[in-house]
């Protein structure tokens, strides 16, 4: 993950709300400054000339009628300055949140899979962009107010006091150098309790979906040690944030109240010697806490958002990785001969030497498939061959550590079989990106479905999801080429041949038809069947 930075301007180019809710907060906090500075030189007029002239509340009221109600009208715009705040910090909160999680799991879905760490996304997303709402209500409100606020109360102190000035300026610096120190050790310490809440739920959720296997053979207390070492490690890490959390709001009190102290002091000697009027003496007094305060609150702040800056760093850096933002790198600019020499109108999907590099070897190796409109073809092959990586690989999806090329080509209808010179006939084109997802339908193995559109998904078997998403995925005919990922692993023979059966259809009527899959069933119904081969990695 990159450096945490308290504003991250990614962020600012990413999130439209983002940037409507700083500029929001400026103004808000700038109209509040000058409400509480108004308000503390008002009180100080009115508590001086009470010391100084005593008198009964109803001459008190005839001497200061209008500065009461100033002072009134004050509080009334500090009060609601702090509600806007409050209140349209928590939308940008969430406005903001549902940008980037939508933002980032899009680009997720079309990311190489074997690059994701799913454990510590899964946190990411969750937990860990929850976590931005702190940031974005109140430590972002928090920094602007240091920006406005501290250097109007300053201003305010200095026309004051310039002695009182002189110490606040000495005296704020120590605030931001000791949060910058704690926040240091803060950072490390969230990204390990993030991994470890990553790590934790995975491992439930592999005990949950194995319970029924563990039961059947009698070992289902087998994972409770290691759940329970997952726990401690958890807890681990959350306490060792909050120590540093509580360690730093210590230090920011400590020196906030020191620095308060020193010119309260100064102010008290001055007013003995009566080198200071008393409502001067008084409105700095009043006054100088809120040149500290916002400094006080960023670093607050700043600790309650650790979650969530951290996940959004991990998801900035995504959504600004332009390595990602161009899908199937490892396609040719040129139509493939087997294309040319076929001349079959639809959509042609064509792989030649295609290998992808991984930790356990190359799976696939040195594949190569061309895969006709009108025709079903299936990739077959043990477990891990790397049947699942080619047809990434053809979506655009698999881009690391790819060699070989994978391409799709579209072949008007009409075209003739002797290619004619450009212009004289329409040319097969190459699809990529969004072209090939406008005329793609891929159903993975653990397809994922719309609740709004299907209802409650959770009482549905992998198998009815498996056929539930078929059927999503072909109401678009547009969509004339089918990928599929072991469609058939969760059903039974029945259901295999169902789905077999109307994929076969499909293919009669000029689409094209790419399966990954070891099931008899799908061999028996396919026209060409292409074994995929791999080569494990060499033990060093």
């Amino acid at each position: 993950m990159s450096t945490i930075k308290p504003v991250d301007p990614r962020l600012l180019r990413h999130s439209r709300p983002a940037r409507q809710w700083i500029v929001l907060s400026g103004v808000l906090t700038a109209i509040g400054s000058v409400a509480v500075i108004g308000m503390g030189m008002i009180v100080a007029t009115i508590a001086a000339d009470m010391i100084t002239s005593p008198a009964s509340p109803s001459q008190l009221w005839e001497r200061h009628a209008s500065k009461f109600t100033w002072l009134i009208a004050c509080a009334v715009v500090r009060i609601a300055v702090a509600w806007a705040l409050e209140r349209f910090g928590k939308l940008a909160a969430a406005q903001v949140i549902a940008d980037l999680r939508q933002r980032v799991l899009s680009r997720l879905a079309v990311s190489d899979p074997r690059t994701i760490d799913v454990p510590l996304w899964r946190a990411i997303t969750t937990t860990g962009i929850d976590g931005l709402s702190s940031y974005i209500s109140g430590f972002l409100p928090s920094l602007v107010a240091m920006c406005i606020s501290t250097p109007v109360a300053l201003a305010a102190v200095a026309w004051l006091d310039l002695g009182s000035f002189v110490i606040a300026i000495i005296t704020l610096p120590l605030i931001p150098v000791f949060m910058w120190l704690v926040g240091l050790l803060t950072q490390g310490k969230t990204e390990q309790r993030l991994r470890d809440v990553g790590t934790l739920r995975d491992q439930i959720l592999d005990l949950v979906v194995g319970l029924p296997t563990l039961r059947a053979h009698g070992t289902i207390d087998a994972p409770t040690h290691e759940v329970k070492r997952l726990s401690e490690a958890h807890r681990t890490s959350t306490m060792g944030v909050l120590r540093i959390a509580f360690l730093s709001g210590m230090v920011l009190e400590f020196f906030a109240t020191i620095s308060v102290a020193l010119v309260a002091v100064g102010i008290g000697f001055r007013l003995l010697d009566g080198a200071m009027a008393l409502s001067a003496g008084l409105a700095v007094l009043i006054i100088i806490p809120e040149v500290y305060a916002p400094v006080r609150d960023v670093g607050k702040q700043f600790h309650n958002a650790q979650d969530g800056l951290i996940a959004s760093a991990a998801v900035l850096d995504v959504l600004h990785d332009e390595s990602l933002h161009s899908a199937q790198a490892n396609q040719v600019d040129e139509v493939p001969e087997q294309v040319l020499m076929s001349g079959w109108p639809g959509l042609h999907v064509v792989l030649t030497g295609f290998t992808a590099e991984g930790r356990d070897g190359q799976r696939p190796w040195n594949l190569s498939v061309h895969a006709r409109p009108g025709e079903i073809t299936v990739l077959a092959g043990e477990n891990g061959s790397g049947k699942s990586t080619a047809l990434l690989g053809v979506l655009g999806i698999a881009t690391e550590g790819i060699s070989g090329t994978a391409t799709v080509v579209q072949v008007a209808s009409g075209q003739p079989a002797e290619w004619r010179p450009a212009g004289t006939a329409p040319s097969p084109r190459i699809l990529r990106d969004q072209q090939l997802w406008e005329h793609c339908a891929y159903l993975p193995q653990r397809p994922v479905l719309d609740s709004d559109a299907v209802g409650d998904t959770s009482n549905l078997s992998l198998g009815q999801r498996q056929r539930v998403a078929l059927a999503n995925e072909l109401a678009d005919r547009q969509r004339t080429l089918l990928i599929l990922d072991e469609p058939t692993a969760h059903l039974d023979e029945a259901n295999a041949r169902i789905m077999m059966d109307t994929l076969r259809d499909r293919a009669h009527a000029g689409d094209t038809v790419l399966i990954a899959s070891h099931d008899p069933i799908a061999m028996e119904a396919a026209d060409s069947v292409v074994t995929v081969s791999h080569l494990e990695a060499q033990a060093s």
